[in-house]
């Protein structure tokens, strides 16, 4: 859809929790809280990455990462942790736990697609945003073509989209502002309050939203300003986005 180099696509599912029991028993201070018998709503994120998209312009469908959440509800929502668990439910083991669940219950394809597992703690309240993000609101109508009959998103329906670009941290603040500026304008004037199906001309999906949204930034950037991007995520909801980046840029 672009002339970009060959690119990294993300999505992120954060709309996972569990409510549980724990205490950990391996704390250096026996005096720590959290080796008292307490409780969290734990928050749990699934991120998946490629360099290419399947149709209709997906990583994957954020519907396919259902099994993760029955798991969870199935097995350690409403729990004591420390009856389920030899190990110390900390939140890195819990996401080592989960990672091998995934790893061994999901189809292959996925698998090979998993990035990261993160586990958190306390209800999600919306999206996270990276310290070194420029963020930006737009409103928008779209539906997606080629989905088998009956899924959600081959309805005309709309989302409260969020963008997230990414820029070097040491980028001097002129061109941070300028490239903020750019991109708002743009967002303002061409996709809020639009249906993206007729203002776009390739599926409107975030994954491809996202591209989109960083070939055209460094479009409108002059050669200092190029080095200084690194990646645009877009958030069509509170706990679901979709992030493209070149992996020389992002430094990964």
């Amino acid at each position: 859809m672009s002339d970009l180099a060959q690119g990294r696509y993300c999505i992120g599912d954060g709309s996972f929790s569990f409510a549980a029991a724990h205490r950990l028993v391996t704390l250096p201070d026996a005096e720590n809280k959290a080796a008292r018998p307490h409780g969290h709503t734990f928050t749990v994120e699934v991120q998946l990455a490629d360099t290419e998209l399947r149709a209709p312009g997906f990583v994957a469908d954020y519907a396919e990462l259902a099994p993760v959440g029955e798991y969870l509800k199935r097995e350690l929502d409403h729990r004591d942790l420390n009856d389920l668990f030899t190990f110390d439910t900390t939140t890195d083991a819990l996401a080592h736990h989960i990672t091998a669940w995934f790893l061994a219950n999901m189809p292959p394809e996925r698998g090979r697609q998993l990035q990261a597992v993160d586990v958190g703690l306390g209800a999600a309240t919306g999206a996270r945003q990276h310290v070194d993000d420029e963020s930006f609101t737009f409103e928008a109508a779209h539906h997606l073509e080629g989905l088998p009959d009956g899924h959600k998103c081959g309805w005309h329906h709309g989302h409260s989209y969020r963008v997230d670009l990414r820029l070097d941290p040491q980028t001097h603040p002129g061109r941070r502002a300028r490239l903020h500026a750019l991109l708002a304008e743009y967002l303002d004037r061409h996709l809020d309050h639009r249906d993206l199906n007729a203002v776009l001309p390739f599926q409107p999906t975030s994954e491809l939203l996202a591209e989109h949204l960083y070939a055209w930034t460094l479009s409108q950037a002059n050669a200092q300003e190029t080095a200084a991007v690194q990646a645009v995520r877009v958030w069509e909801s509170p706990r679901r986005w979709a992030e493209f980046t070149q992996d020389e840029r992002s430094g990964r």
